[in-house]
């Protein structure tokens, strides 16, 4: 069982690596790696069919969700919730600054 966390927490950290280095398309690569690696790793240590495939699953879910923790935290700060779509200022605008154009 302690090989299943080590490969679960492995696949974590490959992803956040992946998210803060690569685009999304890395994991086109990368996925099918964790699941190879993986699988050679839960053979080794002869887990079963449903055990293995599972573990897998949780491997592939886990470094998914460390991309997307790693990817949104890289870019939350560039994303403002007061961007317009067309460029021009939303209505709740700064204190104390005055309209420009009435």
């Amino acid at each position: 069982m302690t090989i299943a966390i080590v490969l679960i927490v492995a696949s974590a950290l490959v992803g956040i690596a992946t998210g803060r280095v690569f685009r999304i398309w890395a994991l086109v690569v990368v996925s099918p790696l964790i699941a190879i690696v993986s699988a050679i790793v839960l053979r080794t240590y002869d887990f079963g069919m449903v055990g293995g495939v599972t573990v897998i699953a949780v491997c592939l879910v886990a470094s998914q969700l460390g991309y997307l923790a790693a990817s949104y935290l890289l870019h939350a700060r560039a994303v403002s919730p007061h961007d317009e779509v067309d460029g021009e200022p939303g209505e709740i605008g700064q204190p104390k600054i005055g309209r420009q154009h009435k």
